[in-house]
């Protein structure tokens, strides 16, 4: 008799609907019909329970619950075959036993019939908000996938490569051109940052939906079901991300349209720097002339009283003066004379040292501690290291030379706020860097650490020799 007060839920197989047969418990604590979970089990690659998903490395051995088979049988035998109801329901079903009103099984029928059908309903709707989920999940790895796919380095290391062969004119629009770039990506970050965010948003109040959905269809309280779901079935308001993409056009293409248009424009003057070597790309007497050259000699202050022409780094540290002038903690020196104006171009051999950075410097620089080497704080400089050519800017950037250089030139054009380097040997431009100079400069030089006498050749201050 106790056994009427008892929910159908307790009865009812959740794979088929319907009253235990032969029911049988998996480790989870779950019961089903023995044939309904071996069927479904047979379907699966992976052994899970259907209700908790919890999953097992083996399949579970099944046995039939005989204690649960038995009530379940006399629930059988008690209402001949009409499912199991709550305890109001069961008072129904007891009055139809011994009134013998037909109707009154019919009317629990459909009862139990809509009930079933509202926890589909609940069931289609949690899946629904599940894939909503899994397709906002998907467009923020699209999005940052996106991100990562935009080659803005690669890009701007192009440009580079080809404005390094025009005028200084072309090389300032370059810098323009990056600087849109920078813009662009900044620009496009922030829409990416943005998109993200309300992604996440509606994930979770998809989520916190989910959840109740969740617990919804565990709750055996037919009406708080039927009242929570009218307001959990519909969606919440969301935005359709289908058609929303990232736009990740830096406006690269159109750079390279206009940098078409600026090579043919300037086609004539290339042809020039081919045949007679003005002073951006080739090093000749067109470039340099004779009273552009310079005699470099080193500052006292700087570095040794006894240094010659050339700049090496010994196995011996020598103890001098910590003047204001002298670096502490970095293999450098500087030239004596400064540059205040004018055209000035000296030639350094490098040989085959691994290692050295050479340039000009401004008078002001810092020469104690660590120093960060960049034209914001006063270098102009290009540096070896290791096979590896550089210019030290922020960040840096790597150049390929095609021929190992052994003599490198420098040429400085004050008012221009030029700097430029030469393959001497191959007549090659290397780079230019364009700033703006406010006050003296001087000729640098590192010949960097020896690195155990792997880097001890020194670096030669040589007379320059102009060829027609």
């Amino acid at each position: 008799v106790a056994s009427l007060f008892l929910s159908d839920d307790q009865f009812l197989c959740s794979i088929c609907l319907d009253v235990f047969t032969n029911p049988s418990s998996i480790p989870c604590g779950h019961t089903f019909c023995m044939s309904c979970i071996t069927r479904y089990w047979d379907q699966c690659e992976v052994w899970k329970c259907p209700l908790c998903k919890k999953s097992f490395p083996k399949r579970p051995i099944l046995h039939v619950n005989r204690t649960l088979r038995e009530i379940t049988e006399q629930f059988k035998s008690m209402r001949g075959g009409v499912p199991v109801g709550n305890g109001k329901e069961d008072q129904t079903l007891r009055k139809g036993h011994r009134g013998g009103s037909g109707h009154l099984m019919e009317e629990l029928k459909k009862k139990m019939h809509k009930k079933h059908h509202d926890k589909h309903k609940i069931k289609g709707s949690e899946q629904e908000i599940q894939e909503m989920i899994r397709e906002r999940t998907r467009k923020i790895e699209e999005i940052k996938m996106s991100m990562t796919e935009m080659a803005v380095e690669r890009e701007t290391a192009s440009s580079v490569c080809m404005f390094t062969m025009l005028t200084s004119a072309i090389e300032r629009s370059q810098a323009e051109l990056i600087e849109v770039m920078e813009i662009s990506r900044r620009a496009a970050e922030q829409q990416a940052d943005s998109m993200i965010k309300q992604l996440e948003r509606e994930i979770e109040e998809l989520q916190i939906r989910d959840r109740a959905l969740g617990e919804l269809a565990q709750s055996d309280d037919h009406l708080h079901c039927v009242k929570t779901f009218q307001t959990l079935s519909s969606p919440p308001p969301s935005k359709d991300w289908s058609g929303v993409s990232l736009n990740c056009d830096l406006g690269t293409s159109a750079v390279y349209r206009t940098l078409a248009t600026m090579v043919k424009k300037f086609q004539e003057e290339l042809q020039k720097v081919t045949e007679s070597g003005p002073e951006d790309c080739e090093l000749s007497c067109s470039t340099i002339n004779h009273q552009d050259a310079v005699l470099v000699h080193f500052s006292k202050g700087g570095f040794q009283p006894q240094a010659s022409l050339q700049v090496w780094c010994g196995d011996r540290h020598q103890h001098a003066a910590d003047n204001p002038e002298r670096f502490d903690r970095v293999v450098c020196v500087l030239g004596q004379q400064s540059i205040s104006s004018g055209k000035h171009y000296w030639e350094v051999e490098v040989g085959g040292k691994t290692d050295w950075d050479l340039g000009v410097a401004r008078q002001s620089i810092s020469r104690k501690g660590k120093i960060n080497y960049t034209p914001q704080n006063g270098f102009w400089f290009l540096s070896l290291r290791d096979n590896k050519y550089a210019f030290r800017t922020e960040p840096s950037i790597d150049v390929n030379l095609n021929l190992r250089p052994h003599k490198i030139g420098i040429f400085v054009d004050y008012e221009k706020g030029q700097v430029s380097f030469y393959n001497v040997d191959a007549k090659v431009h290397i780079y230019t860097f364009n700033d703006n100079f406010t006050e003296n400069i001087y000729p640098f030089f590192s010949p960097c650490t020896n690195k155990g006498g792997k880097n001890d050749l020194p670096l030669i201050i040589t007379p320059i020799v102009l060829t027609k």
